[in-house]
């Protein structure tokens, strides 16, 4: 018997912070910028990047990199102004790139996003990612007590969208069940003009017995455009037999939820 999928809808990074064993801290706030403009408008961020160490003092350098998620929603990186939805060209950091820290010191940088004049693509999002390198590696012991240097990098996640109004729209466009991984395989899209993000939370029946089961929740991030594969897998040891799953994903300001439906035989 072939799986039969059901749609219903109904309106209702990156790390910040890292700390090693010898006792090299950074942490960078927040770990998510946001800007919003029109085309020639600059907007303006602050971004405190920390030494938290109490002995060692931090060299660090500042550099953008593009970014955006693959189907699996995985981070892909690449150089500066490469992809499509690179805003990286756009973005002035002031004081400096170059900045010393002392062993407890902190310090603002001012990051600002202008994007062009005249608009010279459709996308409604570009983003760029904004590292901060350690440049003075610190000596250290790693588990099998063999001298390592330790480097502290930390990224902040850089997001523009156009002064337009918003339009959240995400859904499920693919409910399946792959028989030889025991996986239910979903497909979402984002329609909308804004990046979006929620979990995808499953449940399912046995129709026989009436046996409840909860899988795993899949936390989701998308940004326009985007089509994501969702990987859910079965209990194991699940008995044979026929099964109804419900999966809903819940977004947006107001609260949107898209459901599907899907009916398989676990053989």
């Amino acid at each position: 018997m072939k799986s039969q999928a059901k749609f219903l809808s109904f309106i209702i990074l990156l790390t910040a912070s890292v700390l090693f064993k010898a006792q090299v801290g950074l942490t960078v706030n927040p770990p998510r910028n946001y800007y919003t403009s029109a085309a020639g408008e600059s907007t303006v961020n602050k971004i405190t990047v920390s030494n938290s160490s109490k002995t060692t003092s931090l060299t660090l350098t500042v550099s953008l990199n593009d970014w955006e998620y693959d189907a699996e929603g995985t981070n892909i990186m690449a150089e500066p102004g490469t992809l499509s939805n690179s805003c990286s060209q756009w973005i002035s950091i002031k004081p400096s790139t170059y900045l010393t820290l002392a062993a407890g010191e902190s310090q603002e940088l001012t990051v600002t996003v202008t994007p062009p004049a005249k608009r010279f693509d459709s996308l409604d999002v570009h983003t760029a990612l904004l590292f901060i390198t350690q440049t003075n590696p610190v000596e250290s012991y790693n588990e099998k007590g063999a001298l390592v240097n330790i480097s502290l990098r930390s990224g902040v996640k850089i997001y523009h969208r156009y002064n337009e109004a918003m339009n959240a729209d995400v859904d499920f466009i693919d409910y399946n069940f792959d028989k030889k991984t025991k996986n239910l395989e979903l497909v979402i899209e984002n329609k909308g003009n804004i990046w979006t993000d929620g979990t995808v939370i499953t449940e399912m029946v046995n129709q026989k017995d009436g046996t409840k089961y909860k899988l795993p929740d899949v936390p989701i991030y998308t940004m326009p455009k985007d089509k994501r594969n969702v990987h859910i897998p079965l209990p194991q040891g699940l008995k044979t037999g026929k099964y109804i799953a419900n999966s809903t994903f819940s977004y947006g300001d107001d609260d949107t939820i898209k459901m599907a439906e899907l009916t398989f035989i676990n053989e």
